[in-house]
């Protein structure tokens, strides 16, 4: 398993008062959705997630999906 040098938080969206989805660029080549979480014992990233290079056609199919999940948005709201 590679371990990340560099991870630059893009941004997060509060979930809950415990939880946040939290994206950041690792390593400037990969992206990395992750759900973190604040508790008593515990505050950071979870195993929740999903990590994926940028720079192959991964991205472009999930740039896609996210096009077609907009679409459902703004057709339901």
């Amino acid at each position: 398993m590679k371990v990340a040098k560099k991870q630059e938080e893009i941004g997060r969206v509060k979930l809950s008062d415990s939880q946040e989805l939290v994206v950041s660029v690792v390593d400037d080549e990969r992206l990395d959705l992750r759900l973190w979480v604040k508790t008593d014992s515990y505050t950071g990233p979870t195993k929740r997630g999903v990590r994926f290079y940028l720079f192959d056609e991964i991205w472009e199919r999930f740039k896609g999906l996210m096009e077609k999940v907009d679409k459902v948005y703004n057709d339901l709201a």
